[in-house]
């Protein structure tokens, strides 16, 4: 018997005839793809390689160096004046300080140091000592002071600290003041207060300033707890020119910062942060890119930054140009006609594969040759499985047609037997033949020939002996069916199927209704522990009626299930259990495996 031969397979077998033959011919070295790709790769990659990795990364880093100097020490030399103003009015307060703390003085002599001291500072606005509750006695004003209630004023009363901030509106002189505070202390080491002075906040930027009023600079100083004390922006709020979302508190503690941030606009711009007084005050320069001309050239940045790029742009094209025309639309078109080959087994001619590489074409030819062996061997072997399933089929239906005929000679027996033991043994002995013969019936009607559905042959087997044994006009037998689905082999499904029918036959040749009055079989077939076990577990259970003794059979079907039990290499137990006989097999599981 022969199976027709796949579509395709003559077209596929002398294509790869040809591109055999043509795997044998020379091929110029030109057309060698290791040749190619290391020279168009080492053509695009070498000026990157000892051009760009070597002087390019050095300029572009001493650039940035360049820069960053040259931003700090611009933001430094704009906020100079403001750091000489703060140190003096920091030596002034801390000298004040001192003095109120070495001398108990009365409120008048108080009030007359700091109207000494407001004289003899031009730039002062005030000058006073305040204490706890916000309160001023001693003070330049000449009388008691109320200061609305500041929490972080308050706090510092707690934790005494220098301390410098910034008042909009100066409750002394009612103008922006920049104040300066200092703790001063009694002879017992007592804080009496803080020794506060203002003086009027100047512009940042003079207008006689080297830098101009014209440059793209903003500046704002700040002190340890975020707050703005002056700025300069050249148009515009301040808050436009600052990095967005990043606190000015976050800054503090900090040395020297230099960053690139983007602003509330949207705009780039390259940020400096100095300490003027280091821990207390600080200035944050924002610089936009029309300020930084002369600090380095244009040019050079542009042709730094610019050649590395292009070089590496011109290399990857190139590479991926050459690729795709030499390699990868060839392995595109081989891809599609070998999944073409996978699902309709049809090997279509190669378009275009004379000028691919050598490498591929030799991919190519062997594809080919390969696909056309695989055609013929696949037809070869459907037909040997074809004429192997026929046969098995065959020899399962004749075996039970023959195992059939035997069962029917017995019943032909039977009619002609008058003695009740000789009937007995017959039906027990064609019960056991029909049995095996259900076993070949379902081989030769499963598609696979090699396993067995147990589980729907076990059904079948509990169905018939139900109905052969089941007396005319007695109660039907209420049968509970549990079977896990269970695959086996021809070697454990004969022995297990006519172990189970002689079970069932016992089951309902001694078995009767139990206490309840109701004659009941239970068949269990289970697999043991998790979804991969190798054991199995079957379980018949019939009632027994407690009223009457027990038969004592011959002993043959006992010895008959030990016997399969063993082929099994299983473990038969039989419990006897008041209205109740149970008989457990307990074997290993050898699941179908198609080796």
């Amino acid at each position: 018997m022969s199976a027709p031969r796949k579509p395709g397979s003559s077209d596929g077998r002398s294509g790869g005839t040809n591109h055999g033959d043509a795997e044998t011919e020379a091929k110029p070295l030109r057309q060698n793809l290791v040749v190619r790709i290391a020279f168009l790769l080492s053509l695009a990659l070498l000026p990157i390689g000892l051009v760009a990795m070597g002087q390019t990364w050095r300029a572009l880093h001493i650039t940035n160096d360049n820069l960053e100097a040259s931003i700090h020490a611009r933001t430094s030399a704009l906020v100079e004046p403001e750091r000489r103003a703060l140190f003096t009015k920091i030596g002034t307060a801390r000298t004040l300080a001192d003095t109120l703390g070495a001398t108990e003085f009365s409120t008048e002599e108080c009030m007359a140091i700091m109207k000494r001291v407001l004289e003899t500072s031009p730039r002062l606005a005030y000058a006073g000592l305040m204490e706890r509750g916000s309160v001023s006695r001693c003070n330049s004003v000449g009388r008691t002071l109320q200061f609305p209630t500041d929490p972080r004023a308050a706090a510092l009363f707690t934790n005494p600290e220098p301390y410098i901030s910034y008042n909009p509106n100066g409750s002394a002189i009612e103008l922006p003041v920049i104040i300066v505070a200092y703790p001063t202390y009694a002879d017992g080491g007592g804080l009496k207060g803080f020794v506060t002075i203002s003086f009027q906040a100047q512009p940042l930027v003079q207008s006689d300033s080297g830098l101009g009023q014209s440059g793209d600079f903003a500046l704002v100083t700040f002190n340890k707890f975020g707050e703005m004390l002056t700025s300069f922006a050249p148009q515009g709020s301040i808050d436009d020119y600052l990095p967005d979302g990043m606190a000015l508190d976050g800054f503090v503690d900090q040395e020297d910062t230099f960053f690139l941030a983007t602003t509330l606009t949207g705009e780039k711009r390259l940020i400096s942060v100095v300490p003027i007084l280091p821990g207390e005050v600080y200035a944050l320069g924002s610089w936009g890119r029309s300020a930084l001309q002369g600090t380095a050239s244009p040019w050079f940045a542009v042709s730094t930054l610019l050649f590395p790029f292009l070089m590496w742009l011109v290399g990857i094209a190139v590479a991926v140009t050459s690729l795709n025309r030499l390699v990868l639309r060839h392995i595109r078109d081989l891809g599609r006609r070998m999944r073409g080959f996978a699902t309709r087994r049809a090997v279509e001619v190669a378009g275009r594969i004379d000028d691919a590489p050598n490498e591929i074409q030799t991919i190519n030819a062997t594809f080919e040759a390969m696909a056309d062996q695989l055609l013929r061997d696949e037809a070869d072997l459907e037909n040997a499985v074809y004429e192997r399933e026929v046969l098995l089929k065959e020899v399962h239906h004749r075996v039970k047609n023959n195992l059939q005929l035997i069962s029917s000679i017995v019943n032909m027996q039977v009619r002609q037997v008058s003695s009740p033991e000789a009937v007995t043994a017959l039906r027990q002995f064609q019960d056991r033949v029909t049995s095996l013969a259900s076993v070949h019936r379902a081989l030769y009607q499963e598609p696979s020939l090699t396993k067995i559905r147990f589980d729907v042959l076990l059904g079948d087997l509990v169905a018939k002996v139900n109905a052969a044994s089941a007396p005319a006009g007695a109660q039907p037998v209420q049968i509970d069916l549990d079977l896990d689905p269970v695959t086996l082999l021809p070697d454990q499904s004969g022995p297990l199927a006519m172990m189970t029918a002689e079970a069932l036959s016992n089951a309902f040749k001694y078995g009767g209704p139990g206490r309840d009055g109701v004659f009941r079989l239970r068949v269990h077939l289970k697999k043991l522990g998790d979804c991969d076990a190798t054991r199995m577990r079957l379980t018949i259970e019939n009632s027994v009626d407690p009223t009457v003794q027990a038969q004592v059979g011959t002993g043959l079907g006992k010895r008959l299930m030990l016997a399969f039990a063993s082929q099994l290499s299983g473990d038969l137990q039989h419990v006897d259990e008041d209205d109740r006989h149970r008989m457990v097999l307990t074997f290993d599981y050898k699941p179908f495996s198609p080796d």
